[in-house]
């Protein structure tokens, strides 16, 4: 009886491993090859595509040069809590 939980406590073990690294491997895989055969029948897409990556790019790198004006934001006010006794 043993032997028979150790077996099914090893084979949940073996799934959760393959589901969490082995399943997400091969549906990258599969949407790669996917990918490659939509812009080998769709020429215009991958230019479309390299043209919003590049943009992209040119968006982050804007954001990163841009750093926040922290002098406009205002004082730190620290609150302190009041008790609220009815029991006087």
């Amino acid at each position: 009886m043993l032997r028979v939980i150790a077996t099914f406590i090893l084979i949940y073990l073996i799934f959760r491993l393959v589901i969490t690294f082995v399943v997400p491997w091969l549906v990258r895989l599969y949407l790669k090859r996917i990918k490659k055969k939509f812009y080998r029948e769709n020429p215009w897409a991958a230019e479309a595509e390299e043209r919003r990556k590049s943009q992209h790019r040119k968006y982050q790198e804007s954001q990163k040069t841009r750093t926040p004006d922290t002098d406009q934001l205002g004082e730190y006010v620290d609150y302190e809590e009041i008790d609220d006794d009815d029991d006087k």
